[in-house]
């Protein structure tokens, strides 16, 4: 019965945040779905509704809990450099709520639920590797895509702005995100190995 009210809440303030971005987002709407966590927030969704094997709900947890990383030590931090809150489009009621229950609500609901609900079979350390596979995948459509795109905000992040930073600020950055990425993932195997062990 708590497995299933935390899932359903979790469900809700999911969806409640995806719709107050999404209204943020009026002008723009296509552009929200290029954002990581929009991406992995809308995946995680459809895991709550639909159900899923351990691995990609693993994978997901890890990235929800990484964007939150993320999001309160960079995004949401006006001494890291790479702040957005100073920029008009990251600001607004909407968008703040939005971006609180994205970005601070829903990770450690998420990680709740996940902890509640680890896997049987303990994951191997191979597993947290393979994780990275989608940022990765994602991290490269995103430099792409602005190194062809000309509008100004094309690489989404501030911490990707390479005509701002330039690309070895770009790569360390990237790897600095990964490392974090997978060191999330790790713990999420030892504690999959601690409950079979």
């Amino acid at each position: 019965m708590a497995d299933r009210v935390l899932r359903v809440s979790t469900a809700l303030v999911l969806a409640v945040g995806l719709a107050l971005a999404g209204v943020a987002a009026r002008e723009e709407p296509v552009e929200l779905l290029f954002y990581f966590t929009v991406q992995v927030d809308l995946a995680y969704l459809v895991v709550l509704l639909a159900g899923c094997g351990d691995r990609l709900r693993t994978a997901l947890t890890v990235y929800l809990v990484g964007t939150a990383v993320v999001f309160v030590l960079v995004l949401a931090n006006p001494w890291s450099g790479y702040a957005m809150v100073a920029t008009p489009e990251a600001r607004g009621l909407v968008s703040d709520a939005g971006n609180l229950l994205l970005h601070a609500v829903v990770p450690p609901l998420a990680a709740a639920q996940w902890y509640n609900r680890r896997p049987r079979v303990a994951l191997r350390p191979a597993c947290a590797v393979s994780l990275l596979g989608y940022p990765l995948l994602w991290l490269t459509v995103i430099l792409v895509r602005g190194a062809v795109g000309r509008a100004e905000g094309r690489y989404l992040y501030p911490f990707l702005d390479v005509p701002r930073f330039g690309y070895p600020t770009v790569a360390l950055n990237a790897v600095l995100f990964g490392v974090t990425l997978l060191l999330l993932a790790l713990t999420a195997v030892h504690l999959t190995q601690r409950r079979t062990g």
